[in-house]
């Protein structure tokens, strides 16, 4: 009633209906965000703050409420262009969560510096060394550059308490400090909130492995969650956990990645409908979502390790040159994909949907290539089994340009190249980022021929 009230522009009695349902379910985040989305359109934006972040204080994982808090905060001249940037990400600014969440400092720590955290070291620091990407564009947006990957430890956690939804994990000692650097997302949100559902206490030792968009993409699957598993074999922990957390196990390449690595189902909670709980012991291998640590060196050996050279050769005739199609994608799509592929097949390319494949699958595909062309997607993220020279060219959208597949290609010793394609708006109301494009063919044909692919 107070949706369709807001609607109709009935904003004082919207506004009541919402106040009372809040009244009859004080944990009702959809009530709390009618009501600051009522606000906002009364121009009264501080009220209309405070109640967007009691709806995310409920459910964190409210997307589209991250991005009304910062037009509000934009309207009283409080953010920047920067931290703009921060909301369409889900993530709150510190001067945000300080004065509207009641977030201070001595609610947090880090596992690394705190002497009261047992962490058990994996793998050092390292410095990658990235070289060119490679493009007929004059403005090259991949120049040689060097970066740094995080150290690796692995938590233990005495009684410690475990929150988790589709973009935020927060590991919570047992005396109720937030451990910032093994948690991701807006974790002080939940750190903050007298608003969550109760803990459910799993006896025992758990393990705590679900990663922000773990369960929604491919490649944060693979690099965010299967890799942490790695961290938990070399700290000789492994044998001793009785429960795995991981962001979901109904998709056919979570089933079987967990299938390979020999985690029984009978040992998994999901986490992908608000997980809250505590354990006798929680144990949290490092993450690192952005930067250079999320694909990080030993990821890449790992993935290669579990998944390709420990498993069985498939006897199937995998092309040397391929092309991986996003045609059945809702999003993001080359419009022109029967076009391309006509155009490459001349070349000796062949088209491949490895969303029908499965993951021992798509890793000897992709180690049988020579030559792989893609357009940005979760499809390559399994450039990780390619063979070193393998030649890589990405396909991108104007506005979208991730760095993750050519820092894959630099760890992976591939030769990447890319090409932007052409934004192409069709009437369909998508996120920016989300757009379909058409590819030039012209200007394909002029990379192909700077990679050496038309003349082998």
């Amino acid at each position: 009633m107070g949706d369709a009230l807001r609607k109709q522009g009935e904003l004082s009695r919207a506004i009541a209906i919402y106040e009372k349902g809040i009244n009859l379910e004080p944990k009702s985040c959809w009530c709390y965000e009618g009501l600051g989305l009522s606000l906002i359109a009364k121009q009264q934006w501080e009220p209309a703050i405070t109640n967007l972040i009691q709806a995310l204080q409920i459910k964190p994982d409210l997307f589209e409420v991250y991005e009304n808090i910062g037009y509000a905060l934009e309207q009283l001249g409080e953010v920047d262009e920067i931290d703009m940037a921060k909301f369409s990400n889900q993530i709150l600014p510190l001067t945000v969560l300080k004065k509207y969440c009641g977030f201070t400092e001595d609610l947090a720590i880090t596992a690394e510096s705190n002497p009261t955290i047992t962490c058990i070291d994996i793998h050092p620091a390292s410095q990658i060394n990235l070289l060119a990407s490679k493009t007929t564009d004059s403005n090259n947006r991949f120049g040689a550059d060097k970066t740094h990957a995080r150290k690796a430890f692995v938590t233990l956690l005495p009684k410690g308490r475990a929150w988790a939804d589709v973009v935020t994990t927060a590991a919570i000692t047992s005396d109720n400090k937030l451990v910032g650097d093994i948690s991701m997302g807006c974790a002080e949100l939940v750190i903050t909130s007298d608003k969550l559902p109760p803990t459910e206490h799993i006896n025992g030792t758990v393990a705590f492995l679900s990663a922000r968009w773990g369960g929604a993409a491919y490649f944060h699957w693979m690099f965010d969650v299967m890799t942490r598993f790695d961290l938990l074999q070399r700290s000789g922990l492994i044998d001793s956990i009785d429960k795995f957390v991981v962001n979901a196990c109904d998709s056919a390449y979570q089933k079987e990645t967990l299938n390979t690595l020999g985690i029984p189902e009978d040992k998994i909670l999901e986490s992908r409908c608000n997980l809250h709980i505590t354990a006798d012991k929680l144990i949290v291998p490092s993450i690192s979502y952005d930067g250079a640590g999320a694909v990080s060196k030993w990821k890449c050996d790992y993935l290669k390790q579990a998944f390709l050279t420990a498993q069985q050769p498939l006897k199937r005739d995998y092309s040397e040159r391929i092309y991986i199609s996003r045609e059945k994608a809702s999003y993001r799509r080359i419009v022109n994909d029967e076009e391309v592929m006509s155009f490459l097949e001349k070349f000796g390319f062949r088209s491949v949907k490895l969303e029908t494949m499965s993951v021992a699958e798509q890793a000897a595909c992709l180690a049988a290539a020579k030559v792989v062309v893609a357009p940005h997607g979760g499809g390559l993220t399994n450039l990780v089994f390619c063979t070193p020279g393998t030649k890589v060219i990405e396909i991108f959208s104007p506005i979208y340009v991730p760095y993750c597949y050519w820092m894959i290609s630099n760890l992976c010793d591939l030769e990447h190249y890319y090409l932007i394609g052409d934004l192409l708006d069709d009437g369909n109301p998508k996120k920016p980022v989300h757009q379909n494009m058409q590819l030039d063919l012209k200007s394909l044909e002029k990379l192909m021929n700077l990679a050496g692919v038309l003349h082998e």
